[in-house]
């Protein structure tokens, strides 16, 4: 009798939020954001599939690149985004071909009783063959064996990696992705005298990429970035305050030919989420109140 041994494929490793060591977010202008996450996990020795959960649903998933920040090194072969995410629908949708249970119960006596039928179609609606008759629509409740492999609960990034030796590392996944956008807002009060006002700003952020961002280090670029792909973008143009501002918790400073702000503290993005961040507080701004009149020699005639 022959010995087989290794025939079976290892299960892939799984990280979620739970191994997040580090996480940085900066957004841009035209909705495009850089993401860099941290974790730390355990790889064995080989080759192995790992999959990253709660990604950015809108990952562009050719700018993910995967590295070690601490630990023996890995070489990727293969990473898979995928976006295909679990509904009522989609679970129909992969078992087209496949055989599912129905579920019935009686309406009198509440007794259950279980066919065996195989999914002939789920586009526009759903076609079953049960033993020797064709039904439509679902008559009853179904039961699926399991979840097909390439459908996710979440946001999922794939990869395929040979780890030069076992142990603990921290990779770092960084990407770009859509879903994230930011604009600042300012509030100007005018003083009594009319020679000085209080100047107030607020940056508002919008999170409709699909994922969380817990205690993420924030960083906000104003200023056009250029890619192919979109070609438009709006600029944002920060104010000025000729007073000395309190930075209400951001910090600027130049970065090439942008503007960087850096909130001082961690904060935590929820997905579908707007949450407002005190830009600057400057009170007291000098102001001069001139009067002028813009138009064609007409109206000076």
């Amino acid at each position: 009798m022959a010995l087989l041994v290794g025939v079976a494929q290892a299960a892939p490793l799984r990280s979620t939020l739970e191994d997040q060591a580090a996480l940085a977010v900066t957004v841009y202008n035209g909705d495009l954001a850089l993401v860099k996450d941290t974790r730390r996990l355990a790889l064995p020795a080989g080759e192995q599939t790992l999959e990253l959960r709660d990604v950015s649903a809108q990952i562009r998933p050719e700018t993910a690149l995967l590295r070690v920040a601490d630990g023996k090194p890995i070489r990727l072969l293969e990473q898979n985004f995928d976006f295909d995410l679990l509904t009522p629908a989609k679970l129909l949708e992969k078992y087209v071909g496949r055989e599912v249970r129905v579920l019935r119960t009686h309406p009198t006596t509440g007794a259950d009783s279980v066919e065996t039928a195989t999914v002939l179609a789920a586009g526009e609606g759903v076609v079953l063959k049960i033993g020797d008759r064709i039904e439509t629509g679902v008559p009853g409740r179904l039961v699926f064996d399991a979840v097909p492999d390439n459908l996710r609960d979440r946001p999922t990034l794939a990869v395929t990696l040979d780890s030069a030796g076992a142990g603990r590392r921290a990779l770092e996944l960084s990407y770009l992705t859509g879903g994230l956008t930011w604009q600042a807002d300012y509030v100007a009060e005018l003083d009594d005298d009319e020679r000085s006002l209080a100047l107030s700003g607020w940056v508002t952020l919008t999170n409709r990429s699909g994922t969380a961002y817990r205690d993420a280090r924030l960083q906000l670029v104003a200023g056009d970035v250029h890619r192919v792909q979109p070609a438009l973008h709006r600029e944002l143009m920060m104010a000025q305050a000729t007073a000395k501002a309190d930075a209400g918790g951001m910090q600027q400073e130049a970065l090439l030919d942008y503007h960087l702000y850096t909130l001082g503290r961690p904060t935590t993005l929820a997905d579908q989420q707007t949450k407002q961040v005190a830009l600057l507080n400057a009170p007291g701004v000098r102001v001069q109140k001139e009067y002028r009149l813009a138009g064609t020699g007409y109206y000076y005639t």
